[in-house]
This record gives C-alpha cells, structure tokens and sequence, in this order.
C-alpha cells in the first residue's frame, strides 16, 4: 500500500526538522518546505492526506497557500491544519476557516496534541482510499484492527469529534461532544445538532450546513445551549468524507471568547482614560519607537493623525540640542523606574519650540522585563510665561526696596566727583598752571567714579529688563554673588548689617542666568534683613546682625550656604514657604512670591534649596547646583 502523503510548510527550519522528527514513527510519507512556492513545486501531481500549513510566511502566507492547494483540486479537497502563534485573534483564525482550514495548531507544539489529530485524519484518509477494495485487502481481523485504532484516535481526540450524515443526524462521537454539550452519547444520537443552537443561530447553523454539503468545508462560530440551559459559544469546522458522511470538529470556546470580548473592552477603557486625560501621553518600545499616542499628544505635534508618529521615533519631538537630554531620562527611567517633572523645550511638526514638563514611567512585564515606557508631556508654555513676569515684577519689586541703596551707592562717588571739581578749581584760582602728575591723578579718579557710576546704572538697567529671550550660560556664581551684594551693600551699611562673604576661589562654573541667580541672592537677603528686624522688634532689644554667604564645591555640586540670625522660621512653615503667595511677614510687607520665584530658578538650573530655621535663633539656606562642563 502507497503512504499516504502530509505536506508540512513553515519557513523556519528549526521547526520543520522538529516536525520531521515527530512524525516519523507515523506510516505516513511527509513532504516539507520552507515556503509556499516551494511547496506548489514539490505536491505537483501528488495526493495529499493532510497539510499542515504555517499561517506567517514571507512572500505567500498559509492563507494564500491553502487555496491554491485546493483550487484544482476538484473532489479531492485536502484537509488544511493551520500553524499559529496568535491565539485570541479571531478575526485571524475564521480568515483561516474561510481559506480550508479544519483545525489550528498553536505554537509552541504540543507532540501529543499534534500526533492525535493527525492520526485522525490518516486514518480517515486511509479508510476512504482503500473502501473499494476492502474486501480484496484486508481480511476481518485487519478491518477490526483498523477500527479499533480509528475508535482510540476519536476518543483521544482533545475536541469533540463527531460525524453526521446530509440530513445532521449524528452518526459517531467521541466522549467530548457529550462533555461540551452536557448530553449522553445515547440523547445525542436521535438529535441533530441544529437542536442545540439558540433560535438566533439556527439561520447560521443553515448555513454552514449548505456550504458543507455543497463546498465540502465549513467553518464557523455559533452559539449553542447545553442540556442544563446555559449558552456556550462553539466553533465548527466541518470537511466532507464520503458523499453520505461528513466528520465534524467541535470546540467550547466560550472562555476565549470571554477573553477577546474582555480585551476589547479593556482596550475601550484603555483607549478612553488616554484620550481622556489632559496631559499627551505617548506610549514607546525600548527602542524608543511610538506605538501609542493619544489625542492631547497628536495635537501637541500640531498633527490631526496618529499615523504621522505611531511607528516613529520619540526624538522627532526633541531639537537636536536637547536629544542627549533624552538618551539621559531614558536611561535614569531604565535604572530607577520613574522620572518626573523635568522641563524640556521641545518642537512641533512645523519646528515651533513650546515648553513642556515631562515625566516618564517605566512598564515590564510579569517577568519584570521592560517591555516600553510612558511618556507624559504638559505644556507648560503659557504657565512659563507667567512665572517670568512674576519673576520681572519681582525683580522691580526688589528694585523698589533697594533703591534707597542704590541712590547711596550712586551718590557715594558723585560727591567725590564734586569735591575733585572743587580742588581742581580751587588750586587752579592759586597757580597760573597745574603740575603734570597733579592733574593726571585728579583726572583719573575722576574717570574711576564716573566708570563706578557707570556699572551702577548698567547692572540695574540689566537686572531690571525682563530675562525673556535671556541665553543661558556658564557663569561665576561668585561674581554674581558679588553683582547682587554690591546692589545692597550701602542700604545694609546703613542698617547695621555686617555682610561676610566667604567665596571659594576655585569655585566651578554654573549654568543657567546669572541675573535670575542674582535674582535668587538678593530675594534671599531681604528676607534676611527682613527677619532680623522683626527680631529686634519683636525682642526689643538691639540685635547685632548678621549675614554670611559662603561657597564651596564637592565631587558633582556647588554649595551656597546664607545664614542669618534672624526671628527664624516656625516648623509648621516650613513646607509652605515656597509657596506663591505664601508669606509668614505681617500684611503689607510681602507679597510671597519671592521665596516661589527663587525655587523656580533654582529648579531650571536643575539644582536643590532647602531651608533650616530655629525659632528666634536664625536661619541657613543650603542650595545646590550640579556642576556641568558645558551647556546642553
């Protein structure tokens, strides 16, 4: 007897020569090939038992394969069992049905899974090749053999398996269709199965009946009801045998239907709580990859379609100068797990430059493996220009304290200009001409006060413009510790307040606004001298002040440490005091933004301020600004 012929087909190796291995004890003559044209070449002119066809193949998919197996093959239809990964993907699986499929097989391979449902198949192969001549072939004992073997495939068979005649009447069974559908062999026998479908799918039932008889394959999904009365969704997949009996293959599904319709809804909700939130949020893969955007997201591209960035890489929303910005938060997010609130200029499609605070938070698996990242972006472009004009009215506001201060300062080398004019005149009215070296020291200092007056109304001009289009920059935190004091230094004179500065000469540079930084050191100052008088006040007693600033580095930071010895900051204000708004001064004498403001700056220069205060013994500012090489 010729053996009977199973062509396997999937286009890596490794499984084929798996598949090859498993079925060799089988009596069977298997045809393999790694794709589908091959395949076409190899079956030329050849009966085939079975195919097992891969469904994912390059250049002609198991799909495509299956139909042109079957399409000359008129009255001889070849069993077709898919090879599939994707498992809860519906749609696929009926695609299959509709190309010829009678069954899936899902990876990884189950050998016995697998051997079963090809012996069944065999089985039936042999049995309808060699019924003309059963009586000349076998003798009794080997039709009993082979009905035997048939019987122990059918109830092995993980599905139920029956076979009906043209009119529906069940013919043969195995244990599963009595455990699916909840009725003894016995009932089964003198029902059809259309008994069983709900009066809903009874027109479907109709109809996979039809295509059946007349197609010689079916398949679809269908609702039936079990002898106790619930409702179960089965799939049949139905082949023709001979033109009186067709075997039919039953499954209870209703678990993965359970699952897809749950997956669908989780993927709604999912869906909904994205485009619902009013942050764009952007789903990546480790590679960096967009996969998922929602609708706040597309339109901070400035885009209307999704299509413009799934499928993109996430650097397309950063200018080129802030990209190892975020090479930096992806690799903080791969090691700590989450990264929040940093502020980032990014662009739009058309490459405007907006302000966004971005966080990002890192998604594994149940293995803990990465598998991508979320990515929330605010735009905080209009809060930025607001925080900048409260930072400029700040600094005016700051201004306005100090400008008795400043008129000293101003007033200080004005009156040595006016008594270097009177000399000058006086010992003019008394010699015919001045000596040489007389007049060249006289006019120097002269040209000394006016360059002193000079940088006075300078850096206030400076200071006081509004820092909008400011370029940030490495500059000497010292020297502008030294802008900022020189500011206030006559006002403090005046008051009684001994200013040490304590500045390290090796001192790293910063990068960030050297105003705003002196914005920071002069907000921090009058709160100083601001707490120490309502010490004196409040004590009645003299107070000798006193301020100090120091600077200093370690490994990684720079350190400024302002101390004072002031009224001090009550625990329970601690946490409120940067703030907007938020003042501990009586009414009329703060506006409490300066200590908010201060943090803000603090903040874009990536750095750290924090506060310890005694009641009535005074106050330390600790701030710390990382040290950079360079700018971004």
């Amino acid at each position: 007897m010729d053996l009977a012929n199973i062509l396997i087909v999937d286009d890596s190796k490794e499984l084929l020569a798996y598949m090859e291995i498993v079925l060799k004890p089988l009596k069977a003559n298997i045809i393999s090939a790694s794709s589908g044209k091959k395949a076409l070449e190899r079956i030329k002119n050849e009966e085939l038992a079975l195919a097992i066809l891969d469904v994912q193949m390059p250049e002609m998919n198991g799909y495509t394969l299956a139909l042109k197996i079957n399409e000359s093959r008129v009255g001889a239809i070849v069993p077709i069992i898919f090879l599939t990964a994707v498992y809860q993907d519906q749609f696929e699986i009926v695609k299959g049905y509709e190309s010829g499929a009678v069954d899936y097989i899902f990876k990884p391979v189950n050998r016995a899974i697998l051997l079963s449902k090809i012996n069944v198949f065999l089985e039936l192969y042999n049995q309808k090749k060699n019924q003309p001549e059963i009586n000349l072939v076998r003798s009794t004992a080997e039709l009993q053999d082979s009905e035997e073997k048939f019987r122990s495939f059918l109830e092995n068979a993980p599905d139920g398996v029956f076979i009906m005649n043209k009119n529906g009447i069940y013919l043969e069974m195995n244990e599963a269709v009595s455990s699916i559908t909840g009725y003894h062999k016995e009932e089964l026998l003198i029902m059809k199965l259309r008994d069983l479908m709900t009066e809903t799918d009874k027109e479907r039932w109709n109809s996979f009946f039809k295509k059946l008889l007349n197609a010689g394959t079916a398949n679809d999904e269908l609702i039936f009801r079990q002898k106790n009365g619930r409702l179960r969704w089965c799939s049949l997949h139905g082949v023709k045998m001979t033109d009186k009996q067709y075997l039919c293959f039953i499954k209870d599904i209703t678990q993965s239907k359970a699952a897809a319709d749950a997956l669908i809804k989780s993927e709604e909700k999912y869906r909904t709580l994205l485009n619902a939130s009013p942050e764009g949020i952007i789903i990546v893969n480790t590679k960096g990859i967009i996969t998922d955007i929602s609708e706040i997201g597309i339109e901070l591209y400035g885009s209307d379609e999704p299509a413009e960035l799934i499928g993109r890489h996430i650097l397309r929303f950063a200018p080129s100068g802030f990209k190892e910005t975020f090479r930096d938060i992806y690799t903080k997010t791969l090691e700590e797990g989450l990264v929040q609130s940093v502020e980032l200029e990014l662009i739009n499609k058309f490459k405007v430059p907006y302000m966004a605070e971005v966080s990002t938070t890192l998604i594994q698996d149940k293995e803990k493996e990465s598998v991508a990242f979320m990515i929330v972006l605010h735009d905080i472009t209009y809060r930025k220009k607001l925080e900048r004009q409260m930072m400029h009215n700040d600094r005016m506001s700051t201004l306005g304290e100090m400008a008795t201060g400043i008129a000293h300062e101003i007033n200080q080398p004005l009156n040595t200009l006016s008594i270097l004019f009177d000399n000058m005149l006086l010992a003019a009215s008394k010699e015919d001409s001045l000596p040489k070296a007389y007049l060249e020291k006289k006019t120097q200092k002269i040209y000394d006060n006016i360059f002193r007056i000079k940088n006075i109304i300078d850096h206030v001009r400076v200071f006081s413009r509004s820092q909008d289009d400011a370029i940030l920059t490495m500059f000497d935190l010292n020297e502008s510790i030294h802008n900022a004091t020189s500011l206030i230094s006559e006002q403090f004179g005046n008051k009684m307040i001994d200013l040490h500065l304590d500045l390290e000469e090796a001192l790293p540079q910063a990068y960030g606004n050297t105003y705003q930084f002196e914005q920071v050191i002069l907000n921090l100052l009058i709160n100083a001298k601001d707490a120490m008088e309502e010490l004196e006040e409040k004590t009645g007693k003299t107070l000798i002040k006193n301020i100090g600033i120091r600077t200093y580095h370690s490994i990684n930071q720079i350190l400024i440490d302002i101390k004072d010895n002031g009224m001090g900051i009550k625990p329970e204000d601690l946490d409120k005091i940067m703030l907007p708004f938020y003042t501990t001064k009586e009414a009329g004498k703060g506006t409490g933004l300066g200590l908010s403001i201060t943090f803000g700056i603090i903040k874009e220069m990536n750095g750290e301020i924090n506060f310890q205060s005694e009641l009535k013994k005074g106050t330390t500012v600790k701030i710390k600004i990382p040290i950079k090489t360079s700018g971004p």
